[in-house]
């Protein structure tokens, strides 16, 4: 079955954030009457109280037959391209949910929803969730009957094989994400370029090679491709997160004569450290044993070093 969901996990160990994109075929404005209006959110996600349309408006959604398995929330910020909510659920921690909805062509719409969560143990749980409620969504907005995940057998079970099936998938992406760390003699400011600009990462990235293609969109929903023609790869990704000059998320999608790889994603962080600075880089990916985290390591540090070198000059 295609697999209709990208997936990146990105944030830190004790704060990690999960990402889901699914396109959906619907107008922007479908989508976002399908996240905001309760009757319209009833139909695939729960039974919401209250409404949650503009910032401020405070909400409970009870989210199954079982009494308790009710969350509570309020709406942060809501226009037409972007919804925020708290959310806390039977009493954890505080978390924030945000949805961003795009326009895409031949009336098509992406959803990219990211889940901020307070306690990492509830990171399974909630990406195997999210997951079945995205499938849901897509059958609300009357995707037809064998689109992948979102048809309905008979006995009523495709939402719990979806949900284990993710939850088995998150289960492998958050195994062990590699985490490792660089310092830099530059200011943030000077390793945020180098991070999001053409010219700033052609200093650096890559810069053993003499033919490396680059083009940077550095904004959210832009993305980044870099080419080594020579050595026959492709890097591409989108940006998840900028918050200048401290901290960036993004995916990561190798491209090569086997296809592209998804479901990876990189998350940096720029620390202020004395007359300089640390880069800490957490990288994660559906690795099923420590071999590609092994791999990446010599890569990250190789890399780094060159951002350090130049830098540093």
């Amino acid at each position: 079955m295609e697999d209709t969901i990208r997936r990146a996990l990105t944030g830190t160990a004790e704060r990690p954030t999960l990402t889901f994109r699914r396109t959906y075929r619907a107008t922007p404005a479908q989508v976002h009457d399908a996240c905001t209006d309760p009757e319209r959110l009833a139909r695939w996600f729960g039974d919401v109280a209250g409404s949650p349309s503009a910032p401020g408006d405070a909400f409970t959604a009870l989210l199954s037959d079982e009494t308790d398995d009710v969350a509570a929330g309020r709406v942060l910020s809501c226009s037409a391209e972007e919804i925020a909510v708290s959310w806390s659920w039977q009493g954890e921690a505080e978390s924030v949910i945000s949805a961003r909805i795009t326009a895409l062509d031949a009336g098509t719409t992406e959803l990219s929803l990211q889940h901020s969560l307070a306690e990492p143990a509830h990171a399974v749980g909630y990406g195997g969730g999210w997951e079945q409620c995205l499938h849901a969504l897509a059958r609300s907005l009357g995707a037809p009957d064998g689109a992948a995940g979102d048809a309905v057998p008979p006995d009523g079970t495709a939402g719990d094989v979806v949900e284990a099936d993710a939850a088995a998938q998150w289960r492998t992406i958050t195994r062990a994400p590699l985490e490792l760390a660089q310092r830099v003699e530059a200011s943030p400011d000077r390793v945020w370029a180098a991070f999001t600009t053409t010219d700033g990462l052609r200093s650096w990235w890559w810069r053993h090679w003499a033919d490396v293609r680059f083009e940077v969109d550095a904004r959210i929903g832009g993305g980044y491709r870099i080419e080594a023609p020579g050595a026959g790869i492709t890097l591409r990704g989108s940006y998840l997160a900028l918050e200048e000059p401290g901290h960036l998320a993004f995916t990561w999608v190798w491209e090569d004569a086997d296809g592209s790889v998804p479901d990876e994603a990189v998350d940096v962080r720029i620390v202020p450290d004395g007359g300089g600075c640390v880069v800490r880089v957490r990288h994660s990916g559906p690795w099923v044993d420590d071999a590609p985290a092994a791999s990446y390591r010599q890569g990250w540090e190789f890399t780094l070093g060159q951002l350090a070198q130049s830098l540093g000059a």
